[in-house]
């Protein structure tokens, strides 16, 4: 019988090693929802209005780099309905930020967008969001 330390050695010699994490922007079906991700750390969900919500690094004084990692964008399928985004096919995340800033007269959302989000999205080459094109009936 093999000991707890060789079983443990065999199935990490067999398993493949994890990936690193990777920038992304990735849409939550059952909150339907967009989230953009830029770094794996602990976050702090700051609500913008009801639609946008910022992600804070909760360590970003003590690592020394960008005080917010990445964002989510709520109710995602009505939203690309309204702004004629089509689900059909990948969505550019430049086009989904710009109509975010067509919509939103909140002077915090537009300043997130441009100040944060947009070059979040272009520094971390963050480029694309799949949504898959169901039922998109009004919310």
């Amino acid at each position: 019988m093999k000991t707890l330390e060789e079983i443990g050695d065999f199935v990490r010699s067999v398993s493949p090693a994890p990936a690193g994490f990777r920038p992304c922007a990735f849409f939550d079906e059952r909150l339907d929802c967009i989230r953009v991700i830029a770094r794996d750390c602990s976050v702090l969900e700051e609500r913008l209005n009801d639609q946008v919500t910022v992600l804070v690094d909760n360590y970003y004084a003590q690592r020394g780099g960008m005080e917010y990692v990445g964002f989510t964008i709520k109710g995602a399928k009505h939203f690309c309905k309204l702004h004629n985004l089509d689900t059909a096919k990948s969505i550019r995340l430049a086009a989904l930020l710009d109509a975010l800033l067509a919509s939103a007269p909140d002077i915090t959302v537009r300043w997130f967008v441009n100040f944060v989000a947009k070059p979040l999205v272009q520094s971390e080459k963050i480029d694309q969001v799949e949504i898959p094109d169901g039922d998109l009936q009004p919310v």
